[in-house]
Parts: structure tokens; C-alpha cells; sequence
């Protein structure tokens, strides 16, 4: 080998000695960083322990500090900026504790559907943080073709506590209560459908079967969600051999939340009462009597519910005596009751009303009393209020509302009023205790 070989062989090996040297000083030198980092991370974290009130907590009192920013008026949604989403970049602390903490996850609002497989996937990430809790799920949009949500219900309906829909159209309203009721809610405490729209169902029978599917249900309203009547959809509302009891709902809403709409008076979903037996119903609300007379009277005296609050819709046609007392008699818990008569005839039913009140055995455990009227019903009879009102004087009633509603904005509520007479006579039972309200929403006239 000549000796210039000999040469590059022996640089060869100096320089990879070198590079050895060097890589073996750069890896100390790595790790010497890492270490200086950790070191510089846990003084930080010590200085933070000094200076921020929140890192000298213990973490149980942080993780329920995070959960208090979550309003119980609504369920939070999935935006970088709000809570808790925005908890998980603001410090490694901050992430770790919120990321800990189950209850943070528990709830989720999903907003402006449909919008896609990417925001599904968010939205299963987030429920999954929630580990073995029970869900509160309010979806909000169009539930049309929304394949990827649906099928996220379905995967945790078991686990919902609570289920709200905001519905902003009626397609696929039908095809969705189908799905759905599928689901088996067996942990499902509150429901609650309500649209922004005028929503119309045509099959019955699948409301129902959403009650069926949540056996533990308590509360359950369905706010503008409307019965449409169509002959070629009768068939598949055929009421099955035997009403649907069940035995834990405690308080149905149907129709229009408000309660008062005096002016949008229309189909409710009263008719799902002919399918259900609720025996341990306390409160029932319905916006609108769109059943007859019998139907209703039959589904009280099957359920035989302890009824302690109703709302409804006055139905005019056949409001007798004997009519009213048919309604009441079934609801002997009754403590609170609301009227609305949604058109100017409306003093007839009072009247029959009131005079029911002279017999001590109708309603005798009625604590609150508030009626609904449309202003300008020259025609009431408040001699016939006064004496109804005076004979509960010295029973359970302590409060009566008679709301005038009108849709002109320049109502002179004036000419509604009674006369001096009748005024001084509600004034004196004010005086004897009695809470009395005449007049519009907002002003008392007395």
C-alpha cells in the first residue's frame, strides 16, 4: 500500500473519531438542555405557585372552578373561543385540569346543522372526554340528511340525561322520529322538541314510541310541533289495543311554549293524550284543545294522575256547568291553574267558571288562578268573578291573574276595567290578603 494511501486512511479515522466526539458532546449537550428546560419549566411552575392563585389551588378546586363557568341556562358548543375548548390552550395546567375533568364534557350544544363529517368528529371527541357521565345533547339545525349527528345520538343514547332539538325546518321530521326511537334512551330524563317554524308530523304513533324508548322520562314537551290531520297518513296512526303507560312522566308541555298566543291558536300534538296513560303526571300544558271533549275526560280518568298545575286552552263549544265539572273532577290535587279563552266569547266560559267556584267541593286545594282573555270584551261579567273570588276569600286561593292580551299596541285597557263598584270590591279582597292582577302583562289597573 503506498503511503499516500496510508495517509487518507489514518485522516479517514481521525475525522470519524472526531465525529464521534463531537456527536457523543452534542447528545450531553441535548440532554443537558432537556434537563435545563425541565429545570426552567418547574421553577416557573413554582414561580406561577407564588404569583397565580389559581396554580396554588388543589386541583379538585380547580376542576370545579371550570365547571362553574359552564351556564346551567345552556349547554356549551364546540367554538375554540368559549368555554371549555378555550381552557385547553391557555396554559399546560389549564389543559390538563380541564382535559381531567369529566363534567366539563358532559354537556354539548350542537349549532347550525348540518355542517359536516370534520364537526361530527369534534363533537364524538368531545362527548368521549366525558367518560361514563350522563349527557345533556342539545342539537340545534336541520336535522335533513344529518347522518353523522344522528348516528352520534344513537351511539350515546343510553347515556343521555337530557335531549333537546331546535328544529329551523319540518324535512325529514318524520323520517328522523323513526330513526330515533330506535335508540333506546333508557338513562333519558328531560325531552324537549320544539321548532322555529311551523313543524307538522303526520305519524303519532312515533312520538309515542320515543316515550316508550325512555322508560325514566319526567319531562317531555313538544313546542310547535303540530298534528297534521292527512287521510292518506290515517292508517298509520291506528291507536294501538291499549294506551302507553307511563308510569315515571311528571310533566307533558304540547304546543306553544308561551302558553298565551292568542293569536296563533292552532293544531297542537294534543291528540298524542289519546295513546298515553301517565299516572304519575303533576303538571300538563296544552296551548291548544284540538281533542274533543270525551278524549280529554278519558285520558284523565284513565291516568288518574295527581295533576297540581294545568294551562290550557278553553274549548269553547259545549264550556256548560256540567262540562266543567266533568274536566275538574278528575284533577282533585289541582293547586295552580291556567286559562287562556282565545276569543272575545270568552266571558261565557268564565262566567261558567266562576260560578262552579260557588261549590265548595270543585277544586278546593286551588292555591293560584289565572286566566287569558283578549282585550276589548266590552261583555265581561265581573260581578260574576266577584263572587266566585269571594267565596274561596277564606279557602286555599291566595292569587288571581286576569291577563288582558291585545294585538294593537294602542289598546286603551281602560274600557276592559270594571266599574268603581266592582273595583272597590277586589280591592277589598286585596286587602284581606289576596293577590289580584287586572289588566295587560305588565300593569296592574287595580
Amino acid at each position: 500500500m503506498s503511503q499516500a494511501q496510508q495517509d487518507l486512511d489514518s485522516k479517514v479515522r481521525e475525522l470519524r473519531q472526531h465525529i464521534d466526539q463531537l456527536s457523543s458532546t452534542i447528545e450531553a449537550q441535548r440532554r443537558l438542555l432537556i434537563d435545563l428546560e425541565e429545570q426552567q419549566s418547574k421553577a416557573r411552575q413554582t414561580l406561577n405557585s407564588f404569583l397565580d392563585p389559581m396554580a396554588r389551588l388543589p386541583f379538585e378546586i380547580q376542576s370545579h372552578i371550570f365547571v362553574g363557568m359552564i351556564s346551567n341556562s345552556y349547554d356549551p358548543i364546540p367554538d375554540p373561543e368559549k368555554v371549555p375548548l378555550v381552557l385547553l390552550g391557555v396554559c399546560k395546567l389549564w389543559r390538563a385540569v380541564a382535559l381531567s375533568t369529566p363534567k366539563l364534557w358532559a354537556k354539548i350544544q350542537m349549532e347550525d346543522l348540518p355542517r359536516g363529517p370534520d364537526y361530527s368528529e369534534l363533537c364524538r371527541m368531545w362527548l368521549e372526554r366525558a367518560g361514563s357521565l350522563p349527557l345533556s345533547l342539545t342539537v340545534h339545525g336541520s336535522l335533513w340528511l344529518e347522518e353523522p349527528v344522528q348516528n352520534l345520538m344513537k351511539q350515546y343514547a343510553r347515556r343521555l340525561d337530557a335531549l333537546t332539538l331546535y328544529l329551523t325546518t319540518d324535512r325529514g321530521v318524520d323520517t328522523f322520529t323513526r330513526q330515533m326511537r330506535l335508540g333506546g334512551f333508557h338513562s333519558l330524563k328531560t325531552a324537549t322538541v320544539t321548532s322555529e317554524c311551523e313543524t307538522y308530523f303526520r305519524l303519532v304513533n312515533d312520538w309515542v314510541q320515543l316515550l316508550r324508548s325512555s322508560p325514566l322520562l319526567v319531562k317531555y314537551s313538544l313546542e310547535n310541533i303540530m298534528y297534521a290531520v292527512d287521510e292518506e297518513h290515517l292508517l298509520a296512526n291506528t291507536s294501538p289495543r291499549e294506551p302507553l303507560v307511563h308510569s315515571s312522566l311528571q310533566e307533558l308541555r304540547l304546543g306553544d311554549a308561551q302558553g298565551h298566543g292568542l293569536w296563533r291558536v292552532r293544531g297542537s300534538s294534543a291528540r298524542i293524550l289519546n295513546y298515553l296513560t301517565l299516572p304519575a303526571l303533576t303538571t300538563l300544558h296544552l296551548s291548544c284543545f284540538d281533542i274533543t271533549k270525551d278524549e280529554f275526560t278519558s285520558f284523565l280518568a284513565r291516568s288518574s294522575a295527581p295533576i297540581s298545575s294545568l294551562s290550557m286552552v278553553v274549548h269553547l263549544l259545549g264550556w256548560l256547568l256540567d262540562v266543567v265539572a266533568e274536566y275538574f273532577q278528575y284533577m282533585p290535587n289541582l293547586t295552580d291553574l291556567q286559562l287562556v279563552f282565545p276569543n272575545r266569547s270568552g266571558y261565557m266560559p268564565l262566567v261558567v267558571f266562576h260560578e262552579a267556584m260557588l261549590t265548595p267541593q270543585f277544586l278546593p286545594g286551588l292555591r293560584s288562578l289565572t286566566f287569558f282573555m283578549v282585550a276589548g270584551n266590552w261583555h265581561l261579567d265581573y260581578q260574576a268573578l266577584i263572587r266566585g273570588l269571594t267565596s274561596r276569600r277564606n279557602s286555599t286561593l291566595k292569587s288571581f291573574r286576569l291577563n288582558l292580551v291585545s294585538d294593537d299596541p294602542v289598546h286603551d285597557y281602560s274600557v276592559d276595567l270594571p266599574n268603581e263598584e266592582c273595583m272597590a270590591a277586589l280591592r277589598g279582597l286585596v286587602s284581606e290578603g289576596m293577590e289580584i292582577h287586572v289588566g295587560p302583562l305588565t300593569r296592574n289597573m287595580l
